[in-house]
């Protein structure tokens, strides 16, 4: 997946992820705050229905002090007046003409002993014995209650006090409270100080729970009471969530009363807003996100296409500088770095073809072999493919004695071991077996398995020559520098071979050191082989390129000459006779002249043998011995 993509990816994530939890963050709160302001609503409404009632209550308590002042009243109040006599009756019809009145407010009187016996009732029920039959007699005195008898069909307002010798009870008309309940819109309740009930229509006696009518406002009882603060605001256990106030000194509470789902309407519209607002901004963030990831992305697409243009072979191809930030700078740097690799790289291979090196890279993975440029120039295969099955490591021309070892070496290869027998002899462009030194490295993946084998071939020839010539520097005396024995026989062995073909005959000398052991106990072993040397080199130098000289052991030598016919072995042997007296200065200090006596056999047919002719030499060698010494001579054959 391309970066865009998956930067697109995450900032659509994290842009969904963070709307989402705005999203619910802003509508808890926004439940909350509408919570919270439909409660200050609801409280704000029941101190409004208060202080209506407060005033209400009042105005009420004013009416029944002017009904209290009236003359007729005050007589009946203070026992003036007998049942049964004019006054009596003239002051009842008084109270009669001030409950007759229309739309009047008073609609019961009753004036009655603090036993509750009634002296006086007009309205209502004018036949009751007891008080509390036409008014609530429980309550304070000038506190108007909610009252409601048999008969009625509408809660009254009741007022009761004490007036001279008797107790004054009024009962007005509930038209105000009605009112006050109305304005509501059903949403009121109120409660007088007795604990009676009073909605639009009707009243519910005693407290809450008094009858089965008040069953809808009992829960709301024990939250009102226990209340120590107003205007106070609760949410009951059914979800419904109440504020009532207390109107002033009267007693009466207004309460307040809502179901919660209706502040949740209002909350879920603005959650509702709110969500299709963040969609809205989400979408706009999305989409400027996506352009900004495209503005952001597209330097780095450009270095994509331009490394994909370099590795194809463009090595012009750079990243364009479109500006100053940190993006030039990028560019910058990338076309610094490109132009490095590139002059690295061409010096690179600059060094590998004008070496004789040959650098290989077998990619076990897709069974390719690549080879260095100047492969052409030391071999001339060339591969129909880069596969493995067509490379020089398989078509290669290995010399028959190095064959098996190299067909093994490279099957261990592909397993991941080196090359073990590194050396073998290829055939070249020109046809000619050549010394190649293979070293070889395994790159491994993350288990420890090969995947790739890095090599190079190295022309070894003219070491593995050198190394030779060394080889066959071990056939010499190492003390005197000419052929050892072995050698020295051979080589006489080959000049008995090639008389047939030369045509010529070939000489031996064999010389022995006269009184050697003089040297060594006269002077020292190191003397003495001083005189080895001395008498190696002197042989060396009189024979020249004439024959060879080899040491045949001890303190003697044996010399071939080659066309013995042209070469004189007589005055060879003269030579080294004269150079030997002449002598020569030792580390010792001392001038020392060394005499030797040499045998000469001249052989002229290869029908004897290396030993025969070796001894015969040695035969003519003793017959100088015994004539004196310090001689030739020959041993004609």
């Amino acid at each position: 997946m391309k970066i865009k993509i998956k930067l697109i990816i995450v900032a659509a994530i994290m842009l969904i992820v963070t709307v989402a939890v705005f999203s619910v963050f802003l509508s808890i709160q926004l439940e909350t705050t509408a919570q919270t302001m439909f409660q200050s609503y609801l409280a704000g409404i029941s101190k409004e229905q208060a202080i209506s009632i407060e005033d209400y209550v009042a105005d009420t308590a004013a009416r029944f002090d002017t009904v209290a002042a009236l003359p007729a009243i005050g007589k009946f109040t203070s026992g003036s007046y007998s049942s049964g006599s004019a006054e009596f009756n003239a002051a009842s019809a008084e109270l009669d003409a001030l409950m007759n009145e229309k739309d009047g407010p008073l609609v019961g009187a009753v004036v009655y002993t603090d036993n509750g016996d009634v002296v006086l009732a007009r309205g209502l029920n004018s036949t009751v014995t007891k008080a509390d039959g036409i008014c609530n007699t429980a309550a304070d005195d000038r506190s108007a209650v909610i009252f409601s008898a048999e008969g009625l069909k509408n809660y009254q307002l009741s007022v009761k006090a004490k007036v001279n010798n008797y107790n004054l009870g009024l009962v007005f008309q509930n038209k105000g409270i009605s009112q006050i309940v109305q304005q509501s819109k059903g949403l009121v309740f109120l409660v007088d100080p007795l604990g009676n009930i009073a909605t639009t229509g009707q009243t519910y006696g005693g407290n809450y729970n008094s009858n089965s009518a008040t069953s809808q406002f009992s829960p709301y009882k024990d939250l009102v009471a226990s209340a120590s603060a107003e205007p106070a605001r609760f949410t009951s256990d059914d979800g419904t969530m109440i504020a009532y106030a207390t109107a002033g000194e009267s007693g009466w509470k207004a309460v307040v009363y809502q179901e919660a789902n209706k502040y949740k309407g209002y909350s879920n519209s603005a959650s509702s807003a709110v969500t299709g607002i963040a969609v809205a901004m989400l979408v706009v963030c999305l989409i400027a996100a996506i352009v900004l990831i495209i503005i952001v992305t597209k330097p780095f697409y450009k270095i994509q296409e331009t490394l994909l243009k370099i590795s194809r072979g463009d090595h012009e191809a750079r990243v364009e500088i479109m500006s100053h930030n940190e993006y030039g700078d990028i560019a910058r740097v990338f076309n610094d770095i490109v132009d490095n690799i590139i002059v690295s790289e061409s010096r690179y291979r600059t060094i590998i073809e004008m070496s004789d090196n040959i650098i290989f890279e077998w990619n076990l993975q897709t069974k390719e072999v690549n080879f260095s440029n100047n492969f052409n120039k030391k071999f001339s295969y060339r591969a129909p493919s880069e596969h493995f099955a067509d490379s020089f490591l398989i078509k290669c021309k290995v010399h028959p004695e190095d064959a098996d070892r190299y067909t093994s070496d490279l099957q261990k290869l592909e397993k991941g071991e080196n090359f073990k027998h590194n050396e073998y002899r290829i055939k070249n462009i020109y046809g000619d077996y050549i010394w190649v030194l293979i070293r070889t490295s395994s790159i491994l993946d993350s288990e420890g398995k090969p995947i790739k084998i890095v090599g190079v071939i190295v022309d070894i020839d003219r070491a593995k020559k050198s190394e030779n010539i060394l080889t066959a520097r071990a056939s010499y005396d190492s003390l005197t520098n000419v052929y050892n024995r072995e050698t020295i026989e051979v080589a006489i062995n080959n000049e008995i071979e090639l008389i047939a073909a030369r045509k010529s005959e070939f000489a031996i000398l064999f010389v022995d050191i006269d009184d050697f052991k003089f040297f060594n106990d006269q002077y020292s072993h190191a003397t003495g082989d001083q005189v080895l040397r001395f008498t190696a080199t002197t042989i060396k130098n009189a024979v020249d390129d004439k024959g060879m000289v080899g040491r045949y052991g001890g303190d003697e030598f044996i010399v071939c000459i080659k066309e013995a016919d042209a070469n004189d072995p007589a005055a060879i042997a003269e030579q080294i006779l004269n150079t030997l007296k002449d002598g020569f200065d030792s580390d010792s200090g001392d001038h020392l002249s060394v005499n030797v006596s040499i045998g000469i056999s001249v052989i002229r047919d290869n029908t004897k043998r290396v030993e025969e002719i070796i001894g015969q030499a040695d035969d003519a060698m003793y017959k100088i011995k015994k004539s004196g010494k310090s001689n030739f001579g020959f041993l004609e054959t």
